[in-house]
């Protein structure tokens, strides 16, 4: 991990970093959510230092600066600005919007994974609290750093929690125990892998909800993710292209068993990957040429409305310093 926010953030420093001159940013992340101190560590000009939320006008780019999103919404309203974004100077990474959205909505990648045969990399899906088997998750389909996430032991459980929604507004699946989970980060161009960082995370119980309720034993990051892990991750990154990170425990069988995708940068590679190693993944991104997704389908998204939910911003920035 590292400090919390620095008064730094308070300024809307998208030219240079005003702490000791380190020269132009190179890569600025957004929205500001309290990693600017973790990220100057890398020492590869990487800031979260820029006032915008997705709202009001797009920023004029510094030169050759990339623009990286910190939270799931985020990510949505690049795909769908990328043409105006491009247009302003920015150097993106992304794809058609479609593409985005099937990955980061719960509801999305559990059909997702139905379309493309590896349902059985999820958790189990309940279509009703009277088909489930308990103990059970139930949450959010959108949301992150366990917003609306709640293990149930039975049907009435459920109902006091939602009565409505179930598997579209409300995901219900199986909970799988285990004390260690695995964030792994990848750097992904049109589907291909260029690189990837797994994070493990050891917690003292095997049962919760992260990060409530639960403490962490320990963390390490390793560039050694398994290559049946990568495959699985690869069935689902077709078309993609970005940074993201699939968050998931290994079941007893050896089985990968993926509870989310971030099509984002998570805290894990933000915060608590080894600086040298994160610098490695960005100045990868750095060498890629930056290029606007399938133009038809940018061209349609931009000129749809942005739906009110890809401008919530503000809880990303509430949970600051929590990882993914």
């Amino acid at each position: 991990g590292g400090g919390g926010a620095s008064s730094s953030e308070d300024s809307d420093d998208s030219q240079c970093c005003s702490l000791t001159g380190c020269g132009p940013a190179k890569f600025h992340f957004v929205p500001r959510n309290g990693w600017h101190p973790d990220l100057r560590k890398m020492h590869c000009s990487a800031r979260n230092t820029l006032g915008w939320k997705g709202e009001g006008p797009i920023p004029a780019a510094p030169e050759d600066c990339w623009m990286l999103p910190t939270s799931d919404e985020m990510a949505l309203l690049i795909a769908q600005l990328q043409s105006q974004l491009m247009l302003a100077g920015w150097k993106l990474l992304t794809c058609a919007p479609a593409t985005v959205e099937r990955l980061s909505n719960k509801a999305s990648l559990q059909q997702h994974a139905r379309r493309i045969g590896m349902q059985g990399a999820l958790p189990v899906q309940y279509s009703s609290p009277e088909t489930a088997v308990y103990p059970c998750i139930l949450k959010a389909a959108q949301g992150q750093h366990g917003k609306d996430v709640h293990i149930v032991d039975s049907k009435e459980e459920a109902y006091d929690v939602t009565r409505t929604g179930f598997g579209s507004t409300w995901v219900m699946q199986e909970l799988i125990s285990g004390r260690m989970e695995y964030s792994v980060s990848l750097l992904v161009d049109e589907g291909e892998i260029l690189d990837a960082i797994c994070t493990e995370y050891e917690y003292d119980k095997e049962e919760y909800v992260w990060p409530y309720d639960v403490e962490e034993v320990r963390r390490s990051s390793h560039s050694r993710v398994p290559k049946e892990h990568l495959v699985v991750m690869s069935h689902f990154l077709k078309e993609y292209s970005g940074i993201c990170n699939f968050n998931y425990k290994v079941r007893e069988s050896g089985s990968m068993c993926i509870f989310e995708v971030n099509t984002r940068v998570g805290a894990d590679l933000a915060c608590d990957v080894p600086r040298p190693r994160a610098r490695e993944l960005f100045e990868k991104l750095d060498q890629l040429n930056p290029r606007p997704a399938a133009a038809a389908e940018a061209a349609a998204a931009v000129s749809a409305p942005v739906p009110s939910a890809t401008l919530r911003t503000e809880e990303a920035a509430e949970a600051a310093r929590q990882r993914v």
